[in-house]
C-alpha cells in the first residue's frame, strides 16, 4: 500500500515523483506500466514512479478529483506540476516527462521568479542579467528582463524586440514591450492634439509616476485614440499585462480605460 504522505508528497522534495494510478481490469493501465518502468530505469534517479492501485485505494480517487485511468500526477515540493490522462507511446511519454521534469534552469528560474516579487528594479535587472548568462536561451527570463530595461534603455531594447517579432510575430507579450519601447522612444511633435498629453504620460512613467501616467494615457485615447498608431492604447495594454489583473492599478484603471475606447 502506498503512504501518500511519505511516498508521495515528502518524497517530492528530494525528486519529482510520478505516480501512476491504474487498476487491475484496465487495459490501457497494463499497456502503460511496463513503458513507465522502461523510463523510470532510463531516468536513473532524476524522478520516482510510484504506483497507486486504485481499486485498493479508491481515497486517491477522490482526493485527486480522478475522472479516468491510467492517469498520471507529477509531484514536486508536494505540489501537482504535470498531468496526463490515458495511455501514450514511449516516445510520447518521454517527450511529456521531458517538458514537465524540473531540470536545474527550471528549479533555478522557478526560485528567482519568487525572488523577482520582492526585488528592486535595478537588482532584479541585475539578477535577470545573472541568470541569462548562465542560461542564455530561456526566453521567460529574457522577457523579464526587457520588460525591466525598456524603462532604461528603450532604444535598445526595441531593436532586439524588432527582430524578436519577425520570428515570432504572434506573441503578445513582445508586442507589449515593443509598444513600450516605442514609446520611450519616439517623439510626440507631429502637431497632434494629444502631443503634450503623451509626451507628459512618458516623463511620469520614467519617474515611477504610474497612476498619474494611465491618468494622461486615457485622456489621450479620449481625445484622440487613434494618434501615433494607438500608442495610448497600447501602452496601456501593456502596462496591465505587466501588472496582472490583480494588480490596484490594472483594477482601478481598466474600466475607464475600456469606456474611453468606445
Amino acid at each position: 500500500m502506498i503512504n501518500e504522505e511519505t511516498d508521495i508528497l515528502q518524497a517530492s522534495y528530494e525528486v519529482p515523483v510520478l505516480v501512476d494510478f491504474w487498476a487491475p481490469w484496465c487495459g490501457p493501465c497494463r499497456f502503460l506500466s511496463p513503458l513507465l518502468d522502461e523510463l523510470a530505469a532510463e531516468a536513473n534517479g532524476r524522478w520516482k514512479l510510484v504506483k497507486v492501485n486504485t481499486d485498493e485505494q479508491p481515497e486517491f480517487m477522490h482526493k485527486y478529483r480522478i475522472q479516468g485511468i491510467p492517469a498520471l500526477k507529477l509531484f514536486y515540493g508536494g505540489k501537482i506540476i504535470g498531468e496526463q490522462v490515458g495511455a501514450l507511446p514511449k516516445h510520447l511519454l518521454k517527450q511529456w516527462l521531458d517538458e514537465v521534469i524540473p531540470t536545474p534552469e527550471k528549479k533555478a528560474w522557478l526560485a528567482l521568479k519568487a525572488q523577482l516579487h520582492e526585488t528592486k528594479e535595478q537588482e532584479a535587472i541585475q539578477l535577470l542579467r545573472d541568470f541569462l548568462n548562465t542560461y542564455p536561451n530561456n526566453e521567460e527570463a529574457k522577457v523579464a528582463l526587457y520588460s525591466r530595461e525598456v524603462m532604461h534603455d528603450p532604444q535598445g531594447v526595441k531593436s532586439k524586440m524588432d527582430e524578436w517579432l519577425k520570428q515570432l510575430p504572434e506573441r503578445d507579450d513582445l508586442k507589449d514591450i515593443q509598444a513600450l519601447a516605442e514609446f520611450f522612444t519616439r517623439h510626440f511633435n507631429d502637431g497632434s492634439p494629444v502631443d503634450a498629453i503623451l509626451e507628459e504620460a512618458k516623463k511620469l512613467l520614467q519617474q515611477d509616476k504610474a497612476e498619474e501616467a494611465l491618468d494622461k494615457l486615457i485622456q489621450s485615447i479620449t481625445l484622440h485614440k487613434q494618434a501615433y498608431d494607438e500608442i495610448a492604447r497600447r501602452v496601456c495594454i501593456a502596462l496591465f499585462h505587466r501588472w496582472g489583473e490583480q494588480h490596484p492599478l490594472t483594477q482601478k484603471y481598466r474600466r475607464r480605460f475600456n469606456m474611453a475606447l468606445y
